[in-house]
C-alpha cells in the first residue's frame, strides 16, 4: 500500500530531448536538481538553466550590485562543474516575485523559444514565497504552453510526495562540489548539508546500493489541462484519490444487494460480506420469501444491515427481489450476492481498486470458484471480457461484477421480471449496451451450487432451454444486423478454435497410439530372445556334459565354503582366548 504514495523504485534518467529549468534564486537549479542536471549532460540533452531573481534580498544599495555579481558568479561556477553551459539571469527581485500575467506570459515565452519537451520548477510547497510564486507561474505556463511539455517539480526547502525519484548514488560528489561553489549562502547556512541529508532519505524506500536519490513530481501538460488544481490538491485528498482511506466516508459507498429465500446458507453469506476489508459497504437484504423471513440484526460486522421486503410481505420472483434491491439501494456502486454464496474478504477491496484504475468504465468482474456441496472444486468461472462471447452465453456469476449505479439512475437498466431463469445475463446484457467490462483474474468468490435456480450444477436441461429461447427471442428485436454479426463471427472463430484444438488431439492420440505400437513391437522381440536365451539354458541343463560336470561343480562349491570357513577360524581362536 506504501508504494501509492510514494516510488519503491528509481530511475536513473528522466527522458527528455530537451530541458529547461527555473530556479527562483541562484543555488536552487543545483539544491533543487543538480542531480538531473548531470544526468541529462550525461545524456547530450541540451540543458537551458533560467535563475529569475537577483537574490539580493535585505542588501542596500550601496552593495547591492555587487552581491548580484557575487552570486551569479557562483551559478556559473557551478555551471561549470555541472557542465551545462552557462545560466541565464532575469534579475527580478528577491522575494519580489509575484503570481500574475507578466511572469506567466515571459516563462511562456520561453519555453516557446526554447522549446523544451521537459520543464522543472520549483514544488508548490515550498515555504519560501519566491518558490511558491515561481511554482504556480510555471504550473499555470505548462497548462497554457501549445508545445505542451512535461513540468518536474522539485524539492528545496520543504519535502514534496514525489512520484518519481532519480538515482544519483553516482552523481552525488560532483552534486556537492556544485553546492560548494555558493559561498556566500553556505557562510550563512550549511545548505550543502541539508541537501545532502534530503538525498539520502530519500532513498528510504529504495534498495540498499542506493544511496543518494532526488525526488520528484512529474506531471503532464494534458493532466493540468484536464484538471487545473490537481497539484493544489490537499494531502487528504491525494491520498483519497488513491484510495487510501483515512475513514469509511472517503472511499464509495458500495450496496451489497442478498436476495434471501431464507435459507440456512444465508447466515455464512452474510458472514462472508462482513468480513470483507473494503471499509464503506451498506447491506441490503431482500426478503424474497414473503411472511415468516426470520428478522437479522441491524449490523453485519461493522456494516449496517437492512432487511427490505416488498408491501405487503409478499413472495418475490428473483428478478423481483433483484429489482427492489436495485431500487433501495444507495450506494455509488452494487454488487449481487444470492443467499448460498460467498465472498473472499479481499472481493469488494479489489474490485473497487480495479474500478479506480478505469474510471472510464461502470463495470468490473474477478474469478469465481464453483464448489459442490462438500467443498470440492467443480469449475471456475475466471474468462476474459468478451463482448461477443455474451451475446451467446453467460460466463459471469452474479457475484462476480461490481457496477455503477449510473447505470440504473442515468440508463434505466433493470431485471427482466418476465424471466424465469437467466435474468442476470439479460441484465449484464443490458449493462454492456452502456459500458465495456473489465476484468481481474485474480478469484475472490465462490459460487456454492447448492441451490435449484435451473442453472447450476443440478440444472433443468429444459428450462434451461426455455429460458435460452426467451432471451434470445427477446434480443433478437433489439440486436441489430452487427450485433448478430459479431455473434456470428465469434462463433464461427469458437468452431475454428475447436477444430483446431480436436486435430491437436487426434495428432497427439496418433503419435502416442505410434509410440504404443513402437512398445509392443520391443515387447514381442524381448519375448522372444527371452525364449531363445529359456530355450538354450535348457539345452545346456539336457546335456550330458552339464551331467558329467555335476560332480565337480558340487566340490568346487564345498571347496568355497571350506576355504571360507578356514579363514573365520583365526579370529575364532582369538575371540576364545580373549574371553579366557
Amino acid at each position: 500500500m506504501e508504494n501509492k504514495l510514494i516510488p519503491y523504485t528509481a530511475t536513473r534518467c528522466i527522458n527528455a530531448s530537451s530541458v529547461l529549468i527555473f530556479a527562483p534564486h541562484p543555488d536552487d537549479e543545483v539544491f533543487g536538481c543538480g542531480g538531473a542536471i548531470l544526468r541529462h549532460v550525461e545524456a547530450l540533452v541540451p540543458v537551458h538553466v533560467v535563475i529569475v531573481s537577483d537574490g539580493a534580498f535585505d542588501v542596500t544599495n550601496g552593495r547591492k550590485s555587487e552581491v548580484i555579481d557575487q552570486r551569479e558568479a557562483e551559478s556559473r561556477n557551478a555551471a561549470a562543474v555541472l557542465g551545462y553551459g552557462e545560466p541565464e539571469f532575469w534579475r527580478l527581485p528577491d522575494r519580489g516575485l509575484c503570481y500574475g500575467e507578466s511572469l506567466i506570459r515571459r516563462i511562456v515565452d520561453q519555453i516557446q523559444n526554447t522549446a523544451p519537451d521537459l520543464v522543472y520548477a520549483p514544488s508548490l510547497l515550498e515555504m519560501h514565497p519566491d518558490h511558491r510564486a515561481l511554482a504556480m507561474c510555471v504550473v499555470e505556463a505548462i497548462r497554457r504552453a501549445p508545445s505542451r511539455p512535461r513540468l518536474a517539480l522539485y524539492e528545496v526547502g520543504v519535502p514534496l510526495s514525489p512520484n518519481l525519484l532519480l538515482d544519483i548514488t553516482d552523481l552525488a560528489e560532483r552534486k556537492m562540489l556544485a553546492m560548494e561553489c555558493f559561498v556566500s549562502q553556505l557562510e550563512k547556512q550549511r545548505y550543502d548539508l541539508d541537501i545532502a541529508a534530503l538525498n539520502r532519505y530519500r532513498t528510504y524506500t529504495l534498495p540498499p546500493e542506493v544511496t543518494a536519490a532526488e525526488g520528484y513530481i512529474v506531471i503532464t501538460a494534458e493532466q493540468l489541462v484536464d484538471d487545473p488544481f490537481k497539484l493544489y490538491q490537499s494531502e487528504h485528498q491525494r491520498q483519497r484519490d488513491l484510495g487510501l482511506a483515512f475513514d469509511a466516508r472517503d472511499v464509495p459507498l458500495v450496496s451489497v444487494i442478498i436476495r434471501s429465500m431464507d435459507r440456512p446458507p444465508l447466515l455464512e453469506a452474510l458472514d462472508s460480506v462482513a468480513l470483507q476489508t473494503y471499509p464503506n459497504i451498506a447491506v441490503l437484504v431482500v426478503n424474497a420469501k414473503g411472511a415468516g423471513h426470520s428478522a437479522l440484526p441491524d449490523q453485519c460486522g461493522n456494516f449496517p444491515l437492512t432487511l427490505e421486503s416488498a408491501h405487503g410481505v409478499c413472495s418475490l420472483t428473483r428478478p423481483q427481489a433483484a429489482n427492489l434491491g436495485l431500487k433501495r439501494a444507495r450506494g455509488q456502486a452494487l454488487i449481487f450476492l444470492d443467499d448460498d454464496d460467498l465472498f473472499d474478504p479481499d472481493h469488494i477491496a479489489r474490485l473497487v481498486e480495479v474500478f479506480n484504475q478505469n474510471p472510464q468504465v461502470m463495470a468490473v468482474y474477478s474469478g469465481v470458484r464453483m464448489l459442490d456441496q462438500d467443498g470440492l472444486e467443480l469449475n471456475v468461472f475466471n474468462y476474459p471480457y468478451d463482448e461477443r462471447k455474451l451475446l451467446a452465453t453467460n460466463f459471469i456469476p452474479i457475484h462476480a461484477l461490481l457496477f455503477s449505479s449510473r447505470l440504473i439512475g442515468e440508463y434505466g437498466a433493470r431485471f427482466d421480471e418476465s424471466l424465469d431463469v437467466y435474468e442476470d445475463w439479460d441484465f449484464w446484457l443490458q449493462l454492456s449496451r452502456h459500458t465495456t467490462f473489465v476484468h481481474t483474474s485474480h478469484i475472490s468468490a465462490v459460487y456454492r451450487a447448492l441451490g435449484a435456480s435451473g442453472v447450476g450444477l443440478l440444472a433443468n436441461k429444459e428450462l434451461q432451454r426455455q429460458g435460452r429461447e426467451r432471451l434470445f427471442e427477446k434480443w433478437r428485436q433489439l440486436w441489430t444486423g452487427k450485433t448478430i454479426d459479431c455473434l456470428s463471427q465469434y462463433l464461427f472463430e469458437r468452431e475454428q478454435e475447436l477444430g483446431a484444438q480436436c486435430a491437436s488431439v487426434l495428432f497427439e492420440r496418433d503419435a502416442l497410439l505410434a509410440e504404443l505400437d513402437r512398445c509392443r513391437a520391443d515387447l514381442e522381440q524381448m519375448e522372444l530372445r527371452h525364449a531363445e536365451a529359456r530355450a538354450s539354458i535348457d539345452e545346456i541343463h539336457n546335456s550330458s556334459s552339464w551331467r558329467f560336470t555335476a560332480p565337480m561343480r558340487y566340490a568346487s562349491i564345498k571347496a568355497k565354503n571350506a576355504i571360507r570357513l578356514f579363514g573365520l577360524f583365526p579370529k575364532y581362536i582369538q575371540s576364545v582366548l580373549k574371553k579366557k
